[in-house]
């Protein structure tokens, strides 16, 4: 591992197992690696928890936030918290050095922009294909077993819808054919409905989404805007599930889901739940390069994918 690393002073904000994985990682190839947000978290034995924030963040050249990304409030994902964090606030803001690393999933794009006229060096990764490829397969995974667990029938044979084409989606869709499901995938690009049709499952426009909502047992969303909408959701069957897995926003409205007691259920985090050591070797593989890279480059943008 390149030198960088060595005494690095890396601070890790939040997060689940996935994170926990990274900071034994880090801290095995050398660098000085402190968690913040894990007081609930059951396992802590060798594990170095700050309560300081603001002291951490001012000491650390590098800062990692999870892949679930900082929401529009300035949230960070801090299931084992006792307190929620939010980075926007002016006391944390001010704590950040300028040159530090500031590695986040996503970053809402205002506060974004604030980070770097604080010449912050920002590195967003959700979307990365080394991270969001592998990634989508865990998440797939997660989203079938819920189902599962969720319906008194089968997968095969139920009438299934997939919301997008992605990374997700189409692995989605692909693990739900091959288990004897009746796919259909809702997209806008024509060319991709024509790759669906291809592949022997049953495509539909996006802006038809609203004749045919009612025909499905399971509605599996993968786009992150909401497209299940309470028009949309007054033609969904009331049997029917459905399972939000896209990022934040989500593509669900949940409170007329409830009103029109349809059960709609939102998966955040899946890989951290369902695959974590899987999930958290993607971040082991990457990080330390993403990080050696921008430290190099200083680079505040994206680092090179190449």
């Amino acid at each position: 591992m390149d030198v960088i690393l060595l005494g690095l002073n890396i601070l890790i904000i939040g997060g689940d197992r996935r994170e926990v994985e990274l900071y034994l990682h880090l801290k095995k190839i050398g660098a000085n690696v402190h968690l913040y947000g894990f007081e609930k978290y059951p396992h802590l034995e060798n594990i170095s928890v700050s309560d300081n924030l603001i002291a951490s963040i001012k000491l650390s050249q590098v800062i990692i936030t999870p892949l679930m990304g900082i929401d529009a409030n300035g949230e960070i994902y801090t299931p084992y918290a006792k307190e929620k964090v939010y980075l926007n606030e002016q006391n944390i803001l001010r704590a950040i050095n300028p040159r530090t690393l500031l590695i986040a999933g996503h970053i809402w794009p205002a506060l974004k922009e604030i980070l770097i006229q604080n010449n912050i060096l920002v590195c967003e990764t959700r979307e990365m294909d080394e991270i969001s490829v592998p990634g989508a397969i865990p998440t797939a995974e997660g989203a079938i077993q819920v189902a599962m667990e969720n319906t008194e029938s089968t997968i095969h044979n139920s009438n299934v819808l997939v919301l997008g084409y992605g990374r997700c989606g189409s692995i989605l869709a692909h693990t739900l054919k091959a288990l004897g499901a009746e796919v259909t995938v809702a997209v806008r690009r024509k060319k991709v409905l024509s790759w669906i049709e291809a592949y022997k499952m049953k495509p539909l426009p996006l802006n038809s989404l609203a004749e045919e909502i009612g025909k499905f047992d399971i509605i599996f969303n993968t786009i992150p805007a909401l497209v299940l909408d309470a028009e949309v959701l007054y033609r969904v069957k009331k049997s029917t599930l459905i399972l939000d897995i896209a990022t934040s926003p989500g593509g669900v409205d949940f409170a007329a889901a409830e009103r029109l007691h349809i059960q709609a259920i939102s998966l955040p985090g899946l890989p951290g739940k369902v695959a974590p050591k899987t999930a958290a070797n993607i971040l082991c593989k990457v990080y330390p390069d993403i990080i050696v890279s921008s430290l190099k480059r200083g680079d505040k943008h994206e680092p090179s994918r190449d």
